[in-house]
């Protein structure tokens, strides 16, 4: 038990600010091969063989499932948060923000919402 005092089971494990720790804990946290496996463990059962013909809208019904899942998880891998020069911005906004800051603010960052 002493061993697990450090541990903490809601801390990712990898580095959320990295490309490559979020892939990491994106398939960490997923399967992408379970819906074939799903598929063929059904097909074994009677019912299924009877139903054929729900076999493709049952695959689309369970797509369309696991994308309202993994959509945000996808999303969560790459940042969504960027950074932009000031003299790039439009001319308005770049005045007001020279006019309130002065020359120390050199970049703003915003957020790109999905």
């Amino acid at each position: 038990m002493e061993a697990l005092k450090g541990f903490d089971i809601d801390a990712p494990h990898w580095d959320q600010s990295t490309f490559m720790g979020r892939l990491k804990h994106f398939f960490n946290i997923t399967d992408c091969l379970i819906l074939p496996i799903i598929m063929q463990r059904l097909e074994k059962y009677r019912f299924m063989q009877k139903i054929t013909f729900l076999h493709g809208p049952l695959q689309v019904m369970m797509v369309g499932v696991f994308l309202i899942f993994m959509v945000p998880a996808a999303c969560s891998l790459f940042p969504q948060s960027c950074s932009m020069a000031v003299s790039k911005l439009e001319p308005e906004l770049r005045e007001s923000i020279i006019s309130q800051y002065g020359d120390r603010v050199s970049y703003v960052y915003f957020n790109k919402g999905l």
